[in-house]
């Protein structure tokens, strides 16, 4: 397994996905790119807002600057993993050559581009009608004081954020839609699989690991990018905000906290996605169990229930010792490879919780603090 956090896993993996791809290919590159496009962002910004010194006053003008770099970072970390690992993964399962097809057909290439999109369409949409849409004072919320309170930056900054705002959001889009379809596709295709002549491979061997191996390292950086946005909203006000905000219920946190929101989502999705699949990972290999076992089950016991006697032929003798010996070993595989059963995945498990308490735990003292629960 390669490390995540090195130079060389910045570089592109064949995710498949033509955002990744559009990225510079080289992880020097990449970096420099990361840098420069938010650069020339806020320096074009400079340029053409109307007041520039409200312009430089601006958290969400200057957070882009780091923020936008976490999302290219992010994105490729992920990209590179999944394009190096998934294949390992699905070996380790031993799904055949149409599940393998239909996984990475969701998860690598041109697939993912559109569930990157759908997975990120509320934000879009969030972002693009509540900004452009006047509230109840008549003001849109770039324009209301109350609101996001960037009236001096002009038109044309707003419109240049909505734009990376949304480029921004497919990033985040793509993390999210992974989860979504390791909860829908892949589970799916596990709980189809028959494993029944491959339980050595992937429980004994631990093929099966392989794929929490992959989950793991995808929260993991799920978590800095997570941080990362914790930072970026604590930053910009929206995490504590001004006491002229008010939030009286669901509907103003899905509009006016959506980071925070965002941040969430996509761990509740994580930890959802990662249940689901160790439950439907331990029913595919009980079935598996018990379908290996039954056949013989039988047999086996009577032979173990008739007791040895010496039949004077040495040839005979040896035989029926063999025969019980097989026996004997065919029980104690069989309480070995249950015992793996109840025990697969626990452990991914525990460590992904752990990972999603930070930004989940925010979120509920948020909650808590804003509704006064």
């Amino acid at each position: 397994m390669s490390r995540t956090w090195s130079l060389e896993s910045l570089r592109y993996g064949g995710s498949g996905w033509w955002l990744d791809a559009a990225l510079p290919h080289k992880p020097i590159a990449l970096i420099v790119a990361a840098i420069a496009i938010p650069v020339a962002w806020f320096c074009i910004g400079y340029g053409v807002t109307a007041d520039r010194a409200a312009f430089l006053d601006t958290p969400d003008v200057t957070g882009q600057l780091w923020f936008f770099p976490l999302h290219c970072i992010a994105l490729r970390l992920v990209g590179t993993l999944w394009a190096k690992h998934l294949d390992p993964a699905l070996e380790g399962l031993a799904l055949d050559d149409a599940a393998r097809a239909k996984v990475r057909r969701g998860a690598l290439g041109n697939l993912v581009g559109f569930g990157a999109l759908l997975a990120c369409t509320f934000f879009i949409v969030r972002d693009s009608w509540f900004g452009l849409t006047p509230g109840e004072s008549g003001l849109i919320p770039f324009d209301d004081p109350e609101m996001w309170d960037m009236e001096a930056l002009g038109r044309r900054v707003h419109l240049m954020m909505l734009g990376l705002w949304c480029v921004e959001w497919l990033m985040f889009g793509y993390l999210l839609w992974l989860q979504i379809w390791i909860l829908v596709a892949w589970t799916r295709a596990l709980g189809k699989a028959k494993l029944t002549d491959r339980l050595d491979d992937v429980l004994v061997n631990g093929g099966y690991r392989r794929a929490f191996w992959l989950f793991g390292r995808t929260t993991s950086v799920s978590l800095v990018f997570a941080l990362g946005n914790l930072g970026f909203i604590a930053f910009t006000g929206e995490l504590i905000p001004r006491e002229v905000v008010e939030l009286e219920g669901i509907s103003d946190f899905l509009s006016e906290m959506s980071d925070l929101l965002s941040t969430s989502l996509l761990f509740v999705l994580t930890l959802a996605a990662a249940f689901a699949f160790v439950g439907v990972l331990r029913r595919t290999l009980k079935r598996a169990v018990s379908a290996r076992f039954a056949a013989a089950g039988n047999a086996t016991f009577t032979a173990l229930a008739s007791p040895l006697e010496p039949s004077g032929d040495l040839a005979t003798d040896v035989e029926q010792l063999r025969i019980r010996t097989a026996a004997q070993a065919e029980v104690l595989r069989a309480v070995i490879y249950q015992r793996e059963v109840e025990q697969a995945g626990g452990r991914a498990i525990m460590s992904m919780v752990g990972k999603a308490l930070i930004p989940l735990v925010t979120t509920v003292l948020k909650l808590k603090k804003v509704f006064g629960i």
